[in-house]
């Protein structure tokens, strides 16, 4: 009867350990998924020399869910909104995914703050199971008119 006790105890605890290696593993996946996305935000923003501004604002927004649709990142089902961040507004309405773009100013110039979301998609606790990955931009000089002219 010992004997008995004793596997059992062993085996609830090797169910334990396997839950956790696998909970690790995918939440591992989830987060370079995230991060991947992240950074190819960051990519197409700094793909348009001038940043995020209200003229290419719409073209970069579509090339965006484009590639977010392409990638299979969480519809924003509940139309959550973006946070405010260091009293910022975000510059994007989060329509189809949620992503969210801040815009910085700084002496040489503006940079933008990227944040994707991180979800674990366990059934009770998918709504306080995501987590914020954030990057940013390079920074967009200004251009400073010298007077001089440019040469073709």
């Amino acid at each position: 009867m010992k004997e008995a006790i004793g596997n059992s105890a062993i085996f609830t605890i090797a169910i334990v350990l396997i839950s956790l290696i696998i909970t690790v593993f995918l939440s591992s996946l989830n987060y370079s998924k995230a991060f991947k996305i992240k950074t190819h935000i960051i990519d197409i923003i700094e793909n348009y020399e001038s940043g995020y501004i209200e003229s290419n604002r719409d073209q970069i927004n579509n090339e965006i869910e484009a590639y977010l649709r392409e990638a299979g990142y969480r519809v924003n089902v509940k139309n959550q909104q973006c946070p405010t961040i260091d009293g910022r507004n975000a510059l994007n309405n989060p329509y189809n995914y949620r992503y969210c773009i801040y815009e910085y100013n700084s002496t040489r110039g503006n940079y933008y703050r990227v944040l994707t979301y991180m979800y674990l998609d366990i059934p009770i606790l998918s709504d306080v199971l995501q987590f914020q990955v954030a990057g940013q931009t390079k920074v967009f000089y200004h251009v400073i008119d010298s007077g001089i002219p440019d040469v073709d």
